[in-house]
């Protein structure tokens, strides 16, 4: 996509004018977080590595593939997310992207503070991480044993910042999906899963 960015760039600045996406950046830009974002979103959501098109497809079926898996609305300025990035930013923290692999490729220099210079508005552009939240959530789940469940997908990016620390948890239980993305669920674990966790909802609720 970077290698061929002179011939699809252009496809992507007419997708961004049907659908009226703007951006706090350049296209160039946008274009590049795009192709950074898409190994993320790709195991995120779970897209099976067989829908990826050949290096040698057509400049549309790449694109096409590129926006169904990273699409640029997700940068835009009007962005649904806009909550979650602020507190992103603010107190749970957010990955960031390696660019040393695409020396040459790429419009930007650096992926550093991109959230801060894509997602958040210009009156919050100062925004920093605060770490208090989070030491205090770690502090709490290391400390006590409360009644919680966690679930987590597999192969979900996501759950490479899950909760690990179960030794001497007799509350606090952990459910892995097999293959499972960003969207796994009570119900899409296997049977022998979802049954222990309605045996220990109902030990919970006191039904046993």
């Amino acid at each position: 996509m970077l290698r061929r960015r002179a011939t699809i760039e252009p496809l992507l600045a007419q997708y961004c004018e049907k659908y009226s996406l703007q951006f706090r950046a350049p296209l160039s830009t946008i274009y590049d977080f795009c192709v950074l974002e898409y190994p993320f979103a790709l195991w995120q959501w779970g897209t099976s590595t067989d829908r990826i098109p050949a290096t040698d497809a057509s400049d549309q079926e790449l694109f096409k593939h590129l926006m169904e898996i990273s699409n640029a609305d997700y940068f835009r300025v009007d962005s649904p997310h806009l909550s979650f990035f602020v507190q992103a930013v603010h107190e749970l923290g957010y990955y960031t992207y390696d660019i040393r692999p695409f020396k040459g490729l790429l419009s930007i220099q650096s992926s550093r503070d991109y959230l801060h210079r894509l997602m958040l508005p210009e009156e919050l552009k100062e925004l920093r991480f605060d770490k208090r939240l989070s030491r205090r959530i770690s502090k709490f789940l290391k400390k006590d044993d409360p009644r919680i469940l966690f679930i987590y997908g597999e192969t979900d990016p996501w759950t490479s910042a899950g909760v690990t620390y179960l030794k001497g948890k007799q509350n606090v239980h952990l459910f892995i999906g097999k293959a499972g993305s960003h969207a796994t669920r009570i119900q899409t674990l296997s049977e022998e899963q979802q049954a222990e966790i309605k045996r220990i909802l109902a030990e919970w609720l006191g039904e046993e």
